[in-house]
């Protein structure tokens, strides 16, 4: 279930176009300043931290700051767990011993990120 709860904060770090956007120009930049994302974005840099960090949170991408600029990095092999835990969630072959119904489907949203 601990990879569920992985999944459902990658997937919804990964749900707006923007953050779409911003993998995508760090899979072409091994690492890029915030501002630099700014101006390819075409968006505020308040904004584009916002989803920076929505990212971030999700462990999708690694900061690191060298005075006052951010360079942001894509975190690949986070990514790339995310892709592995879809493929088996759509694999017929995998069988799960307990999935949750009922109160316990429920109850595991509790203490997941939104």
């Amino acid at each position: 279930m601990d990879e569920w709860r992985d999944l459902k904060n990658i997937a919804k770090a990964l749900a707006d176009t923007a953050r779409l956007t911003i993998v995508y120009h760090l899979v072409q930049h091994e690492e890029i300043t915030v501002t630099a994302l700014t101006e390819l974005l075409g968006l505020s840099q308040p904004l584009v931290s916002w989803h920076l960090r929505k990212l971030r949170r999700a462990d999708l991408i690694t900061t690191r700051r060298v005075g006052r600029l951010v360079y942001c990095s894509l975190n690949k092999s986070r990514f790339e767990l995310g892709i592995r835990y879809l493929q088996d969630l759509i694999d017929p072959t995998n069988s799960l011993e307990s999935i949750p119904v009922g109160a316990a489907l429920v109850e595991a949203e509790i203490g997941i990120e939104d």
